[in-house]
């Protein structure tokens, strides 16, 4: 009877053991994760529903777009890969909600704007709905902080006590809350503040020429008690960029070395990157990590990726993952047909995409706003030319910026591309067609008007030998 009570006691622990493990992967990362927000219009108009949601694995956003008639009810999938926070628009209106794995919320929109939720996560979605926005309310003074004229140890100063303040009311409404919920939150506050000191020292060296004295001990003072490796706040978005702050201020503390020039250059510099992960990160958050990060290169930068990365990830899921992303058909693959646009250069001159052809054609997308684009243009006008007897044409298109600083931009560093502008339905358009995740973005495209490489290595980065290998084979064929 003794061993009896002792087997069952044993099966019992492992009974829970087993459902502890159940709960914290449920509450952790889940690579196909979804929930459900199901929207009921009790109104007596149409109403319009905007959903924009950043996810990890790929680094992609979800965006919805919708109507739901009076009186109807819609079920929207969102996708969920841990404890999120959605941006939420109805009729013009910004709002937040917050959703986890397998969560099933509901929204009411009743007459005058009134919204109201229901699930598990109510109280949540209640709290986040209250005057004091516990989320996003103070991004723009942050920003500001950042781009302002502060010494940093002063905006060290002002980014703490800004997260005080959400602390503080995180604190004075936590009866109403599930513990779980104050936890987490109170961790996501952290991550958040030591991602942004980490992220405003690295955007006012590289992006503001700026020159910033740090306080002793700087990096142990950011993190704190910080756990650098915390599988419960995988897919969730600070945490992901702490992570990735975190890891290249370790690998370049003052952000003074020089940015890689070649192709071998950046391989290495992915390579000693990964090492660093390597080594201070463990478990599912370096192989989550692993994943993000390569998931990143073949989506920006195709060219640069190494198959045998793929064997530094253990868990097999997130290799599989990595494998199907990297044979998955890619938007624009040699061979396709470039997309049709019809752009205005700054004197109103119009172009159309067939106006190129018979030409080997570079494409350089870039925004008024992106450093390494404009670092671009020296490289650029040397491709112009080298290239200016033969058959080549350097296109830039630039979008996401203002016309007239456009236009200064142009004489200010004396571009001499055929430089074109996309505003309006062609800014979008532009960037859907081309698979466009991030710029610099260049695409290479050959004489009959067909894709040799979208993602293509940048100008700085030797793309005349690829060039000079199209023209030597366009002689051949003519």
């Amino acid at each position: 009877m003794i061993h009896s009570h002792i087997k069952y006691i044993i099966v019992l622990s492992l009974s829970f053991i087993s459902a502890f493990n159940i709960q914290a992967k449920v509450d952790g990362f889940q690579l196909k994760g979804k929930s459900n927000l199901q929207i009921e219009n009790n109104t007596s108009e149409a109403v319009s529903i905007a959903i924009e949601n950043w996810y990890l694995l790929p680094w992609h956003v979800q965006e919805i777009d919708t109507t739901i008639l009076a009186g109807e009810t819609l079920d929207l999938p969102i996708i969920t890969q841990g404890k999120i926070y959605l941006d939420l628009t109805i009729n013009g209106q910004n709002h937040k909600a917050f959703t986890k794995p397998n969560a099933q919320n509901k929204l009411l929109l009743s007459e005058g704007g009134k919204i109201e939720f229901q699930g598990s996560l109510k109280s949540i979605n209640q709290f986040i709905g209250q005057k004091f926005n516990a989320i996003g309310s103070d991004w723009k003074a942050r920003v500001n902080y950042t781009h302002g004229d502060l010494s940093f140890i002063n905006l060290i100063k002002e980014n703490d006590s800004i997260t005080a303040l959400h602390q503080e009311y995180l604190t004075e409404h936590e009866n109403e809350l599930p513990d779980w919920y104050v936890k987490f939150e109170q961790k996501r506050l952290k991550y958040l503040n030591a991602h942004w000191k980490l992220n405003s020292l690295m955007y006012r060296v590289r992006m503001m020429n700026m020159t910033d004295s740090l306080p002793p001990n700087f990096l142990e003072n950011t993190v704190g008690t910080l756990s650098i490796n915390d599988a419960e706040m995988l897919g969730n978005n600070r945490y992901m960029n702490f992570l990735s702050d975190y890891l290249g201020f370790i690998q370049d503390p003052l952000y003074q070395s020089p940015k890689p020039s070649s192709q071998e250059e950046w391989i290495k510099f992915y390579e000693d990157g990964f090492n660093i992960a390597k080594k201070e990160l463990e478990g599912e958050v370096r192989d989550t990590y692993l994943a993000f990060s390569l998931g990143n290169i073949l989506e920006r930068r195709t060219y640069l990726f190494q198959t045998e990365w793929i064997k530094e990830i253990n868990d097999p899921k997130l290799k599989e993952y990595v494998k199907d992303l990297m044979k998955a058909n890619p938007i624009l693959p040699k061979g396709a047909k470039a997309p049709y646009f019809f752009l205005v250069d700054s004197a109103g001159n119009e172009y159309k995409s067939s106006d190129f052809k018979g030409k080997v054609l570079l494409i350089n997308f870039w925004a008024t706003w992106c450093k390494p684009c404009i670092k671009e243009f020296p490289e650029e006008n040397k491709l112009v030319e080298k290239y200016k007897d033969q058959p080549v044409e350097i296109v830039n298109i630039c979008f996401d910026s203002e016309e007239e600083k456009w236009k200064s931009y142009l004489s200010k560093y004396d571009l001499k591309t055929t430089n074109l502008y996309a505003n309006g339905n062609w800014n979008d358009k532009l960037q859907k067609d081309f698979g466009i995740k991030g710029i610099p973005h260049s695409t290479l495209i050959d004489w009959n008007g067909k894709v040799v490489e979208n993602k293509c290595r940048r100008a700085s980065e030797n793309i005349d030998l690829l060039i000079d290998e199209l023209l030597k084979e366009k002689e051949e064929t003519d």
